[in-house]
């Protein structure tokens, strides 16, 4: 069943509060949480995970797992902190694992991306200024390209606003590895840029 697009965790939020018990109506609130959470982290959990060579349907059925497992954790009284981290690495974690099981390789063709670009050009720019931006976006997907597996998902999530040891705790590796990863992705976008 859906309701506005969104999956239903379950078929209470059909009955009225006033029928349900004390324990139905925690239920209902936790339902409404989990829905609150996901129209909020939906968005930037599927553009990391397309990062992550994830495809849309892929996207949307791990997203759709990551809060299925976030429900139930709420629901056994797990820890509440942080549940933003907590979705992206549940996320990631899924994602890894359907990666490892399918063992699904993607490119990264230029030809996609040049082609992505060109179809969203500015119109009012002249063919000049059209080829310089091509060139200009071509070094900059050169230079991505460049970036570790690891790196380019540090830099996503630093984008998406994690702190050091949020992305850390996503990736499962260090705060001084995730500063050194994003250092390094710096310096090659920054040298890939001018080149």
């Amino acid at each position: 069943m859906k309701l506005e697009g969104r999956h239903i965790l379950s078929a209470d939020l059909c009955v009225p509060p006033t029928v349900l018990g004390q324990e139905g109506q925690s239920t209902l609130k936790l339902e409404e949480r989990i829905t609150q959470m996901y129209d909020e982290l939906h968005e930037p959990v599927y553009r990391y995970l397309l990062c992550r060579s994830a495809s849309p349907v892929d996207a949307d059925d791990i997203i759709q797992e990551t809060f299925l497992r976030l429900y139930r954790h709420l629901n056994a009284g797990g820890r509440e902190d942080n549940i933003r981290s907590w979705v992206f690495r549940v996320a990631h974690n899924i994602n890894i694992n359907e990666l490892k099981r399918r063992s699904h390789l993607f490119s990264d063709a230029p030809d996609e991306v040049s082609g992505l670009e060109m179809s969203q050009a500015d119109p009012t720019l002249g063919p000049e200024e059209l080829f310089l931006r091509s060139e200009k976006m071509a070094r900059i997907h050169a230079a991505i390209c460049t970036l570790s597996e690891q790196q380019k998902q540090c830099l996503y999530l630093r984008a998406e606003g994690f702190r050091y040891r949020e992305i850390g705790e996503i990736l499962g590796v260090t705060i001084s590895t995730v500063a050194e990863s994003l250092r390094r992705a710096v310096k090659k976008l920054i040298m890939g840029s001018h080149a």
